[in-house]
Formats: C-alpha cells, sequence, structure tokens
C-alpha cells in the first residue's frame, strides 16, 4: 500500500470504513481495501509452530464443569475400584478436568463469540504461558481453574500480529504498519461486548480463508503475556490437566492522567503496596 505524509489518517480512515462495513454493511463476504493491507501484513508476519510444542488452556472448575472432573468420573457413585486406581495411576496426565473437558467443547451449540470466532464456531484458545491462560479466565479469589496442556500434533502455519511497534517514530510509520497497530488493538483490547469482536472475527475467518492455520496475539489481560487461536482444533490436543486454586492477586496502578503529585497521598499501587514518588530520591517508596 502507498504512503504517504498523513500514513495515520490513511490508515485510520481505512480501519474505521472497514468496522463500519462489517458491523453495519456486509458481515460475511466483505471486499473492503484493507483486506489487501492485511493480506501484506499477515504473509510478513508468518511463523511455524512445530508439532510437540506445548502451550496452555485454563477452564473455571464450576457446576458445569463438574461432571467433566476426574475426581468424579473416578470416585463417583458409579465409579469402581479400577476407576479409582486408575486416578492414582502414573500414567493419568489427568489430575484435573477430563481430556475432554480440558479442551474445546464438543457442542457447537455450547460456542459462544469470542475474539476469533463468530458464536457455534470451534475454534482453539490456548496461551503460551500458563499464567497467562489463568489470566484470560478471569478468575476471583479462592476460586478453582483447571489448567491443561495443549500439544500441537502438525505444523501449524500462523500469523504473527504480536511483534514489536517502535512507539517513538510515529511520523514515519507507514499505512500497514498503523494498520498493524489497529490490527493489534483488535485483539488485545479488553472489552465485554461481544459486538467489539465483529472486525477482528472477520479478520480471523480471512486469515483462514488465505491459508493460516492461527493467530498469534497480545493478551488483552496478561501484560507480556501471548495467546494464539488455532482455526482446525483437531491439530492439537490436550494431554494433561491440573486443578489450581487461587489463593492471591495482585495488581499494580499508577496515576491516570491529571492525578500525579497528590501531597500526602498515595499515587501508585505496586503489587497490591500503596506507595508515592519521593522527589528526593527520584524513587517510588511506600506510604
Amino acid at each position: 500500500m502507498l504512503s504517504s505524509n498523513s500514513d495515520y489518517d490513511i490508515a485510520r480512515n481505512l480501519w474505521d470504513s472497514f468496522c463500519d462495513e462489517v458491523k453495519y454493511q456486509h458481515r460475511f463476504f466483505p471486499s473492503h481495501l484493507i483486506l489487501d493491507g492485511i493480506n501484506t501484513i499477515a504473509k510478513k508476519n508468518e511463523m511455524t509452530i512445530k508439532p510437540g510444542s506445548l502451550y496452555y488452556r485454563a477452564r473455571i472448575i464450576d457446576d458445569n464443569a463438574y461432571n467433566e472432573h476426574m475426581l468424579t468420573k473416578c470416585f463417583g457413585r458409579n465409579s469402581t475400584e479400577e476407576d479409582q486406581k486408575w486416578y492414582r495411576n502414573k500414567a493419568n496426565k489427568f489430575r484435573g478436568l477430563s481430556k475432554e473437558g480440558s479442551y474445546v467443547p464438543p457442542n457447537p451449540a455450547l460456542i459462544r463469540d469470542g475474539r476469533s470466532n463468530p458464536k457455534f464456531i470451534r475454534y482453539l484458545y490456548m496461551s503460551e504461558s500458563p499464567t497467562t491462560a489463568v489470566f484470560e479466565v478471569r478468575p476471583i479469589l479462592f476460586s478453582s481453574v483447571n489448567v491443561s496442556g495443549i500439544e500441537v500434533k502438525e505444523p501449524l502455519r500462523i500469523t504473527n500480529l504480536a511483534v514489536d511497534i517502535d512507539w517513538v517514530n510515529k511520523k514515519e510509520r507507514t499505512v500497514d504498519e498503523w494498520l498493524l497497530c489497529f490490527l493489534q488493538s483488535s485483539f488485545s483490547s479488553p472489552t465485554n461486548n461481544p459486538d467489539d469482536y465483529i472486525p477482528s472475527q472477520i479478520i480471523a475467518e480471512y486469515c483462514r480463508h488465505i491459508g493460516f492455520d492461527g493467530i498469534r496475539y497480545s493478551s488483552s489481560l496478561h501484560r507480556g503475556g501471548y495467546n494464539l487461536t488455532i482455526f482446525d482444533v483437531s491439530k492439537c490436543e490436550a494431554v494433561c490437566s491440573t486443578d489450581l486454586r487461587l489463593e492471591n492477586m495482585k495488581i499494580s496502578l499508577r496515576p491516570a492522567f491529571g492525578a500525579e503529585n497528590i501531597d500526602g497521598q498515595f499515587e501508585y499501587i505496586v503489587d497490591n503496596i500503596p506507595m508515592k514518588f519521593d522527589k528526593n530520591s527520584g524513587l517510588l517508596v511506600e506510604v
């Protein structure tokens, strides 16, 4: 795509018109100019994941998950002595949810809209670390969380949107570089509104259409964490699971715009500890 002195404005207008079209005009077969740029960006940032690579997926242990827990299956009313022995067997790698419960729900009717998938379409969401996977399910204190290991079974062709961007030299960015910023934001900005997923769902479907197996993007909930969406769920499988309980949560906050330098009060919270900026030392000190 051609660049100019107003590359940001060109990219911004393209992105806004694309979001408007897929939300309010052509949902399933858009032919927007932005797709040419997405094609270029996707192929430029291509990566391959090798078979045997391990990723992670989390799920809150609630009433819906109870019947899929290995404790229920091996120690429930209908369990046998052999079932109970199997739970303690070293060959049993599932100590939380069962293999089926640790993976994508097999019933498409249970699939809700996601950042990449439309309702009823089964995509696999997984994280590069167990910590990121737990963040993604938003557990509350003392809740029980299943973390499963997901193994890649065959080579995966991935478009990597989680590439570093130079945030200093904004004036030198091309249209495609600005588009990459907007693509990253669409996959990594926190939201509770399913309507906000429409542009990223269309982009995911387009990447699938041009031959990619999935998309890698930054986590919207865990800073420094990365997630992947895999389109064909048969190319991976759950290989282990464990049941964990959330014992503590830490938060860090900084002053919002215009709220700096409040004399005598805390300005920051770092790992749950209220702190303020000490002008003499130039450091954060505990209140």
